[in-house]
């Protein structure tokens, strides 16, 4: 039987290799071409260029991961203790505008629900897990679907924010693509 503790190193490195994923896509590695091999100086431009996605993506992880890493801890807490804290002093701690809380908290409320779920469920490895707490393809996706609709709501939110910054609409929509696709894959690879 696993513990607690270990289950939720699961589900966190789950969710770390599903934020990899979509950081694979928005920081598209560049291509070597051949005038890299004929012209150096070019090799050392496509060498400097490929640490500098390496670093963005390593900075898109953490920063993707903060949400999930407080949801963890509220959904940790409320298995442990059988008592759900209150997510609103999570959102206001966030420091959000009231603009955003309201999503924030939505998305939050139902990555703890998903947390919950998965670390109350048997099993030793994040494909048991997800088939013990929800049984079938359809109440897996049921979940899934929930997740991509609040992170939707929440990007939807903060979309007029970031209107000053070149290439987030993009950026958004690609993640919210991944985060789709990823979770459609996720269902068909457990649920066959």
């Amino acid at each position: 039987m696993t513990d607690l503790f270990e289950k939720k190193e699961i589900i966190l490195d789950n969710e770390k290799a599903f934020a990899n994923a979509i950081g694979t896509v928005i920081f598209e590695r560049p291509k070597v071409t051949f005038w890299m091999i004929m012209l150096p100086i070019l090799l050392v431009y496509f060498f400097f260029r490929l640490q500098k996605i390496k670093n963005g993506r390593l900075k898109f992880s953490q920063e993707f991961m903060v949400i999930r890493q407080k949801a963890m801890e509220l959904a940790l807490e409320a298995v442990e203790t059988g008592k759900r804290r209150n997510e609103d002093e999570t959102v206001r701690q966030s420091g959000l505008k009231q603009a955003l809380a309201r999503p924030y908290g939505t998305w939050l409320r139902a990555l703890v629900d998903y947390y919950s779920d998965l670390l109350a469920a048997t099993g030793d490895s994040f494909e048991t897990l997800a088939r013990s707490a929800y049984r079938s393809r359809t109440d897996f996706l049921l979940i899934l679907n929930r997740l991509n609709t609040v992170e939707k709501d929440f990007y939807a939110a903060l979309k007029p924010h970031m209107a000053g910054a070149d290439g987030a609409a993009e950026i958004i929509t690609a993640i919210q693509e991944q985060s789709r696709n990823l979770r459609r894959s996720l269902a068909e690879r457990i649920f066959p």
